[in-house]
């Protein structure tokens, strides 16, 4: 059985992207790792980000600036990265404010100094989960 070699495009593509890794993943590591503040989750921001530089050369062939690429899609894998936390944040408060407000009955300035938070942040959060909640259950609030 006789294999074929890649074709000439994507033996190109990956070693033009592979230079421009070893010439820039250092640094597009480090600055991700500033704005996401974990290792593992800068790595895989610009693993991706790469990737999708690789995918995007064999589709559409040599991009314009592959440098500006490669940046522009790290920045907006941190955001990316941020975004999904902040999603995962705000359900776990509502819960945290909901046991304290309901299940230990504590007034909203003794929620708001557990938590680290304004007694405003709690009251609009409160407001927020329980209006998640009836939405959840079917019911209006």
């Amino acid at each position: 059985m006789q294999t074929s070699d890649p074709p000439k495009a994507a033996t190109d593509a990956g070693a033009a992207v592979t230079a421009l890794y070893r010439e820039h993943a250092v640094g597009l590591g480090r600055a991700a790792l500033l704005l996401v503040g974990d290792r593992p989750s800068a790595e895989d921001v610009v693993q991706e980000a790469f990737f999708g530089l690789h995918r995007r050369w064999l589709r559409d062939g040599t991009p314009r600036d592959p440098v500006a690429y490669i940046r522009t899609a790290v920045f907006n894998g941190c955001r990316s990265v941020l975004r999904r936390r902040t999603l995962r944040i705000r359900p776990r408060r509502q819960r945290e404010v909901l046991v304290l407000k309901f299940y230990l009955d504590l007034p909203e300035t003794e929620i708001a100094s557990a938590l680290g938070v304004s007694r405003g942040t709690v009251s609009s959060t409160a407001s927020r989960a329980l209006t998640a909640l009836a939405g959840l259950l079917g019911e209006e609030f």
